[in-house]
């Protein structure tokens, strides 16, 4: 596939030369122009042309202030890079004359390595020594590694090659811009140019017609070089083949011989004594000793060899990866966002090493440090040691003698195997340990690879968009792509598993069947708990799990078969088997659980009766859900080979029209699925959001498909298949709790129920078992059904990270599209930081985060923490309010932070914002931090009945602004915070509710004063709203102008309860005074009139009770109510 694209460019130095054409002016240009020598360019700058003499132009040179320093310096490098660039081109030059010397000479190499694999090595090996075929499989494994090094850099120049046509374009682009630009300069008439400066621009014109020559060149011997690497590379992996097989070899001989050599060695155990002695038991434990120790002897070493062999894989594989790390690199630089660089991504990915590290590294590591910590101490105790023998041996003099000897003898030869063990443990653990580093290395190399090319095959296209011209080719393709499709190899591996693995289809036959023949027991019990629910006796919280986990075991036989039919061939070598292996484990993940929600939802089933959802929705929610079940199962075979294979996906069409039919087909269905679902207890807006994410994300996935994103939205369809079952799983969770929580409630109504029963003697009914009603779930208690909720939503979000994890690491390829830089500081101190695609989605999400946040944290908080704490009143609303304000603040800040605005930019703006604002909205500024007071400092609360100036009402409402009270009429009266600081403020209801009324009751003069005191405190203690403690107090105040003033002061506990209290006792003074028959006193005025002109005087008086005035009209009184007694509407002085 590639090298269709490479032959593309073939074509290109054609082209390139056209286009050079315009360069023979500057050629001509420069033909006149003598290069400087390198040689004279160093002694100007090292101060030889005296031009650095003084001490100032040399403090301006080592400061790097120097212009003309600088233009030396730049022209020495482009002389010096003009010089590289001839080097280079002869060297292709040379390399392209003797390409045919040297395809020969590898063709040779090759034949002589297969040559060389066909020859039996062990005989060649059989006449060495054990210190011979060491030092040969040394000299191997020093050749395998270089060999596998030299292997890996000629992989990476093959690679490099096939993108050598898009880098030579890119470079000659920029050359022929480069010299454009140059030679405008130069021509100008109107710009002075220093000397230096000329120098400078006519070096650069030359260093640009080399290295424009030098890449022309590049693509002249391209295919000739790349042919050459190919042959390389084949005669490499011949060598490697050969010096594998030589290893083999070598590595059992040696074995072999270490063995012969060590059994010789048992023979120095055999030791020349009497019969007497040969059996001594020190002599016996001697000898197994020194057997044990032979044996580890043995063991290391074979270990030390495997270990070899094992570090220079490992090494090479990270040769390889390093070498492919480069290359991937370089190509994302050069085709990045093209379809060729995706292919060849593709590709790449394919050939990531499949290194499998070997376990316990560590744990072995340090058990060969303790074994060789061990064997120092031995032969530590060995040296130290005196061989003594014990006194009732019952030897004389000389068999002790000889028995000592002996003894001696067997520890020298101990001392010496541990010796010899002590050096292979210490190759061992430099062996292990460099293992350990280079495996530690290729794993972060390899997944470092993985991830970038993860990220760029995620964000560039895999086919090309959809177009008149696509539909017009897509019969043709369709029958190329089914056509080239490998059915007899998928029909030779199906018959190859079948003949080979057959007990991997035993293994889940035998399983499915067991559970198959329990599927009646299985279906009983399900019967059973379903009719147990409603029945309060027989009804629990278990009985809905327990019918969940017999209804999945129902559904577990076909996808248990599938799924383990498709592990075994996963496991298989070869990408064939491993895609059909996925798509069998992801199309048994659908039918379990497709059947699991056609068997909830059947009726009678656990939807209808555990949940009670309706038999409708349940119809339908059935006949949708097995629509999208029946869809997803093509879907799963394109998706399992774009995980698997997703270099297939750049021909495939089959797949791509059944990737969109059905995802328009699922966008459809889920849509009508959120509408079906009984999502009643929920708000209309979730009902909304979920019916536009179900209905929009497959849509979008088509749209990502027309615009030629084939592997991103496969790759996406995966993950949103995987949150599918996620949502299901959450669904199924919580109406599990819901119901629970339900079956707890009526419990508890129940109990309540049978407490008051048996606190009224009744009736005893027995033998009859009525079903109970359901309670509405409206009913069960909030906060617990809260917590629940939330705890889902947490584990939702877990396990959405876990499925989305690999698609958002994706999102890093974000950070290196740079939309603008940003600078901080100034002069030389001035540094600059870009700002990048992913900083801007960044800070849209931390603005929305911020947003949804504050919104719903005064409920967040509620749930999680207020509702537990003994707060008082206000305090809730306090904490939320000035938490909501920090997080907008540090929401607001980190915002503008990832777009660049950093506080040291925005403090003068600030600062002039507040001095700006602080005088134009002097008010809202003090109402504001009134408010704060007011939440903190607390003087009125919600609730409180105060008076603030001519307003008196009951608080309703405090915000940071300002408070909202409602009067007595019923009205809100929305009052500024500020107020409430700098006016006077009578609450009278902040610390104690209970208020005083005092009544003023005058009666007649002449009234029993002790029956006057008797109706008030009857009035008093009749009362209800009055309280005892402190008791009413009645005062007989003074002799009034017609009264005897009295006056009742009574306590109530309310302030509310003035008005009526007021109201009440007149009422209970007038009756209790008319039953007693005292007279309540008012005003008498009496007048008397005479005529004048009978002589008489007018004469009026009044006495303070009465008046007597005689005339003619004879007696005349006056009475009237004397209003200003300083009493208020309802008869009360407060």
């Amino acid at each position: 596939m590639l090298a269709v694209f490479t032959k593309l460019f073939r074509s290109l130095p054609l082209a390139l030369s056209l286009v050079l054409l315009p360069m023979a002016a500057a050629q001509a240009q420069t033909s006149s122009f003598s290069l400087p020598g390198i040689g004279d360019l160093e002694k100007q700058l090292s101060g030889d042309g005296g031009e650095a003499g003084n001490s100032k132009d040399g403090a301006a040179d080592a400061a790097g202030e120097n212009p003309e320093r600088e233009e030396l310096q730049q022209t020495l490098e482009l002389r010096r890079e003009i010089d590289s660039n001839r080097e280079q081109i002869e060297a292709l030059a040379d390399r392209k004359r003797q390409a045919p010397v040297e395809r020969n000479r590898l063709q040779q190499q090759l034949a002589k390595a297969r040559q060389d694999a066909e020859l039996d090595w062990r005989a060649r090996y059989q006449d060495l020594s054990l210190a011979a075929l060491a030092e040969e499989l040394g000299q191997q494994l020093e050749a395998l590694e270089e060999n596998q090094q030299t292997l890996a850099k000629v992989s990476g120049e093959l690679t490099r090659a096939q993108t050598l046509p898009e880098r030579a374009q890119s470079t000659i682009s920029d050359s022929l811009a480069r010299t454009d630009e140059i030679r405008r300069r130069l021509n100008q008439e109107n710009e002075t140019l220093a000397d230096a400066e000329k120098t400078r621009l006519r070096t650069e014109l030359a260093a640009l017609e080399t290295r424009i020559e030098l890449r022309n060149q590049e693509l002249s011997v391209a295919s000739t070089l790349e042919e050459l690497a190919r042959l390389r590379k084949r005669v490499l992996e011949a060598q490697t083949e050969v010096i594998q097989t030589r290893l083999d070899v070598l590595q059992p001989m040696i074995n072999e011989r270490r063995g012969e050599s060590l059994n010789a060695e048992i023979g120095n155990d055999q030791l020349d004594l009497p019969e007497s002695l040969a059996g001594n038991p020190l002599l016996e434990t001697a000898r197994q000793r020194n057997e044990a120790v032979r044996e580890q002897l043995k063991d290391t070493a074979s270990d030390v060899n495997n270990l070899i062999r094992e570090v220079i894989n490992a090494e090479t594989q990270l040769d390889r990866a390093r070498s492919l790390s480069s290359t991937v690199n370089d190509q994302i630089e050069m085709l990045d966002g093209s379809l060729l660089l995706s292919r060849i991504l593709y590709e790449q990915q394919k050939s990531l090493p499949q290194f499998k590290p070997r376990e316990g590294l560590d744990k072995q590591i340090t058990e060969a440090r303790l074994a060789q910590f061990d064997i120092r101490q031995t032969l530590q105790e060995l040296e130290n040691r005196d061989l003594e023998l014990p006194e009732d041996s019952g030897l004389d003099d000389q068999q002790k003698a000889q028995l000592r000897d002996g003894l001696q003898r067997l520890i020298d030869n101990r001392v010496d195997l541990l010796n010899q063990l002590d050096q292979e443990l210490g190759r061992k653990l430099n062996i292990l340990v460099r293992l350990n580093l280079s495996q530690e290395q290729l794993d972060k190399l390899t997944r470092s690879l993985h991830d970038i090319i993860s990220e760029q095959t995620f964000w560039m296209p895999s086919t090309q968009p959809l177009s008149l011209a696509w539909f017009a080719e897509f019969p043709g393709q369709v029958a190329d792509q089914i056509n080239t499709m490998p059915w007899r190899r998928m029909v030779t591996n199906a018959t190859d598993i079948l003949q080979s693995k057959w007990q991997w289809l035993f293994l889940p036959l035998v399983l499915a069947g067991g559970l198959w023949l329990v599927r009646p027991r299985l279906r009983k019990r399900i019967k059973s708990l379903n009719g147990d629910i409603g029945f309060l006796k027989r009804d629990s919280q278990r009985h809905t799990p327990l019918a969940i986990i017999y209804t999945t075991l129902l559904c577990v036989p076909g996808p248990l078969v599938l799924s383990l039919l498709g592990w075994g061939l996963w496991v298989q070598p070869g990408t064939l088997s491993t895609v059909l292996g996925a798509a069998l484990a992801k199309i048994a993940l659908i039918w379990l659980v497709f059947e699991l929600c056609y068997r909830l939802l059947s009726r009678n089933g656990i939807a209808q009766r555990h949940f009670r959802w309706t038999e409708d929705n349940n119809r339908q929610l059935r006949r949708r859900l097995l629509s999208v079940g029946l869809t997803m199962v093509p879907m799963t075979l394109v998706i399992a080979f774009g995980e698997e294979w997703p270099a297939q996906l750049s021909n495939d069409r089959i797949g791509l029209v059944t990737m969109v039919a059905g995802l328009v087909v699922i966008s459809v269905m889920l849509a009508r699925t959120a509408l079906s679902y009984p999502i009643e207890h929920y708000s209309r807006t979730l009902r909304s959001v979920t019916t536009t994410i179900s209905a929009g994300a497959p849509l979008v996935l088509v749209a990502l498909i027309v615009a030629g994103y084939y592997f991103t939205s496969v790759r996406l369809s995966g993950r949103l298949i995987d949150t599918f079952y996620l949502a299901l799983l959450v669904i199924l969770i919580d109406a599990t709790a819901v119901r629970g929580l339900a079956v707890a409630a009526q419990r508890l109504a129940y109990k309540r129920a049978v407490a008051e029963r048996e606190a009224e003697p009744k009736e005893n009914v027995e033998g009859v078992e009525v079903e109970e009603p359901q309670m509405d779930l409206q009913q069960v208690n909030q906060q617990s059904l809260r917590l629940v909720r939330l705890g889902l939503v947490l584990l939702f979000g877990v396990l959405l990270y876990w499925v989305w994890a690999d698609v958002i690491n994706a999102f890093s390829y974000t950070n290196t599209i740079v939309l603008w830089e940003s600078t901080e500081g100034s002069g030389v101190n001035a540094t600059t930081s870009p700002i990048s695609l992913g900083d801007v989605i960044t800070a849209l999400a931390i603005g929305i985060g911020t947003f949804v946040l504050v919104g719903n944290l005064p409920g967040l908080l509620e749930v999680l923490l207020l509702s537990r704490l003994s707060l008082k009143q206000g305090s809730s609303y306090a904490i939320t309010t000035l938490l909501s304000y920090v997080i907008v603040m540090i929401g607001v800040m980190i915002t503008l932070g990832s777009l660049g605005l950093s506080w040291s930019k925005m403090q003068w703006l600030v600062a002039a914002l507040g001095v700006g604002l602080g005088f134009g909205l002097q008010e809202i500024f003090a109402n504001f931090i009134s408010g704060i007071i007011i939440l903190f400092e607390r003087p009125v609360r919600i609730g409180d009945v105060i008076t603030i100036g001519e307003l008196s009402g009951t608080v309703s409402r405090i915000r940071i602004r300002a408070t909202t009270i409602i009067d007595f009429d019923r009205k809100e009266i929305i009052i500024p915070n500020k107020a409430f600081v700098t006016e006077r403020l009578i609450n009278w209801s902040l610390t104690d509710t209970v208020t005083r009324v005092t009544l003023k009751v005058g009666f007649a003069y002449g009234s029993d004063l002790q029956a006057c005191h008797d109706i008030l405190a009857k009035a008093a203690a009749d009362n209800p709203r009055v309280l005892q403690d402190p008791e009413p107090l009645i005062l007989f105040m003074a002799f009034g102008a017609s009264t005897l003033d009295h006056e009742l002061r009574v306590y109530l506990g309310e302030i509310g309860d003035i008005l009526f209290a007021t109201n009440e006792l007149n009422r209970a003074i007038d009756t209790l005074a008319r039953e007693h028959g005292v007279e309540i006193a008012f005003n008498q005025l009496d007048v008397h009139l005479r005529s004048a002109a009978d002589g008489l005087l007018f004469d009026s008086g009044n006495n303070g009770r009465h008046g007597d005035t005689r005339g003619h009209y004879g007696e005349t009184r006056t009475h009237y109510h004397d209003g200003e007694r300083g009493r208020d509407d309802d008869g009360g002085d407060r």
